[in-house]
């Protein structure tokens, strides 16, 4: 059975890759607004490429910690998988603690930027208006998530699944 605390964690990681993919269906909204109204009404819209760029930044931050949650991140394994298995399941709990220790450095200076974009009242470009720290926001949610589920790994690991036998 598992921790309440550690299936909290994974419920609000899958809601938020869930919200990120809602955030990529807006993508195609907005460019398909954009052919629209530059190729059919000859009036190109001032918003769309920003807001493509805001929903994509949202949906990278939002699918990061699923992917470290789930394993589903890129891994280069010619050195592990020349280890024994004692030793590569002691490299794999180094590795990922020393992802979730450069996240967790990620984060600390994230929000410090944050924090200096809040102070000075900084606010996005290209026709979209909007405070600058509501995407720093996602970008620090990303990371400290993700710096979470890599902990969990190095700390907590699952029992190996045996993909042969499921």
């Amino acid at each position: 059975m598992q921790n309440p605390i550690a299936s909290l964690h994974d419920n609000i990681t899958r809601f938020g890759f869930y919200f990120g993919g809602a955030t990529l269906v807006g993508i195609v909204i907005c460019f398909w607004i954009e052919v629209v109204s530059r190729y059919f009404f000859n009036s190109p819209t001032l918003w769309s490429n920003a807001l493509v760029a805001y929903f994509l930044c949202i949906s990278v931050s939002l699918a990061m910690p699923e992917l470290a949650r789930t394993h589903g991140h890129i891994a280069i394994t010619i050195l592990s998988e020349k280890l024994p298995p004692v030793a590569r399941v002691k490299y794999d709990r180094f590795l990922v603690m020393i992802a979730g220790i450069v996240c967790l450095i990620t984060v600390w200076i994230v929000v410090d930027e944050t924090l200096r974009q809040i102070g000075s009242g900084t606010t996005t470009a290209m026709g979209i208006n909007v405070p600058k720290y509501w995407l720093s926001s996602f970008i620090c949610y990303a990371f400290i998530n993700t710096s979470f589920h890599f902990l969990r790994h190095a700390f907590f690991p699952a029992p190996a699944v045996d993909k042969n036998n499921t």
